[in-house]
């Protein structure tokens, strides 16, 4: 890998986290256009908004590579970086269905208000998954009691969670992954991939058009599984967003790496040319179930990919080629601390509520004006949280 860190990894992954602060935020604004909202699942088109998901994916994609390089350099054993995968995938997914079944409480959970518990779900969440700097003695004590802290608090959270009417019992439940729960399914598919295949580009190659394949065949109405393989049906969004983690992958082998590509005209003429050949399979394979973000379907995930790989060489020539990187200073607390800036407006919302204006500020262009300022808002309390090294790391 380039000594030389790539700036616009970080810009491209705090732009994406900036605009999904941006348009969570702008969902209960009305009167707004139709390319600013999430396209219908039968629509069979896509729109701005539904390329922000796919495009943090692919950022995901960008950095396993770039990260796990480090860690085999090191001499990390197998072992050590199993752990690492699968604290970091159970932390995704455990926090994703946390904040899932916090937009789906139905009343107020038991001795504490709604706001309460969300408050106390991302308070918990910054005590588990801070990364405390390296210390030892009763320093060290004090962070690991934090973790537990955290950790207790999650336990209670669950418990005080509302069980249902009547004698129907439910609690928190697994309806749907949450966004940072199918990140994490996501990244555990990609990552295996890469440890498996390592240096080996035309092997990640071939599993991504594998993945692409399996999506398209499950998603076929002509094609059924046996019995045995029905569950299998099941697993068509992770293998999609895990195709759009690989092509990821796939970007920083071909085009981030100093052994393939020498000139920054090489490494960007290779990526449009790329985003060419995602563009063109998106088209083709579109008979197939549409284009969807909600039925995630094969053409969404390569037209996305397609996206991304025609917008990152513009921000590799600005900030990477012509050094151009102070209009992105803003995006700085988004790209080196992304999850705790993704999990500050749900701490707002829940003292504020998610329409916290109300009136002329929640329709049209005021509207859309609220949630950029809302959204540079949250960027400045993560800048300022980040100074005071208070970092999220899963």
């Amino acid at each position: 890998m380039d000594a030389k860190r790539i700036l616009s990894i970080d810009v491209f992954r705090g732009l994406t986290i900036f605009l999904m602060v941006f348009v969570n935020d702008l969902m209960p604004v009305t009167g707004i256009p139709t390319w600013l909202k999430h396209a219908s699942a039968d629509a069979n088109t896509m729109t701005f908004v539904d390329v922000v998901f796919p495009a943090f994916l692919f950022i995901v994609g960008i950095s396993i590579p770039l990260s796990m390089v480090v860690r085999l350099a090191r001499g990390e054993r197998s072992l050590k970086i199993g752990k690492h995968i699968f604290f970091r995938t159970a932390g995704l997914i455990i926090l994703g269905l946390f904040m899932v079944n916090s937009w789906e409480m139905e009343g107020d959970p038991m001795l504490i208000s709604r706001s309460w518990w969300d408050l106390l779900l991302y308070f918990s969440a910054i005590l588990v998954w801070n990364r405390y700097p390296r210390a030892e003695g009763a320093r060290l004590r004090l962070f690991v009691g934090l973790q537990v802290v955290g950790m207790v608090f999650l336990a209670a959270l669950a418990l005080l969670y509302p069980k249902g009417e009547g004698d129907i019992i439910i609690g928190m439940k697994i309806s749907y992954w949450g966004i940072l729960g199918l990140i994490g399914w996501a990244y555990l598919l990609s990552v295996v991939a890469f440890l498996l295949f390592k240096d080996n580009v035309g092997a990640l190659i071939g599993m991504l058009a594998l993945f692409v394949i399996m999506v398209t065949g499950l998603q076929s109405k002509a094609f059924h599984l046996p019995p045995f393989l029905a569950w299998f049906d099941s697993q068509v969004f992770h293998l999609t967003h895990a195709s759009i983690t690989l092509a990821g992958i796939v970007f920083t082998m071909l085009f981030l790496q100093k052994s393939f590509t020498r000139t920054h005209k090489q490494r960007m003429g290779g990526m449009l040319i790329t985003g060419l050949f995602f563009l063109a399979a998106g088209f083709f394979l579109a008979p197939v179930g549409g284009i969807s973000k909600i039925y995630a379907t094969p053409s969404w995930a390569l037209y996305s990919v397609a996206i991304c790989c025609f917008l990152f060489p513009i921000i590799y020539w600005l900030v990477d080629v012509k050094s151009y990187s102070r209009w992105a200073n803003f995006l700085k607390p988004a790209g080196t601390n992304p999850l705790l800036t993704y999990i500050l407006p749900y701490m707002f919302y829940a003292v504020f509520g998610i329409t916290y204006l109300g009136g002329v500020l929640n329709n049209g262009l005021p509207g859309i004006l609220r949630s950029v300022l809302f959204s540079l808002f949250i960027l400045g309390i993560a800048a300022l949280c980040t100074r005071r090294k208070i970092i999220l790391r899963l």
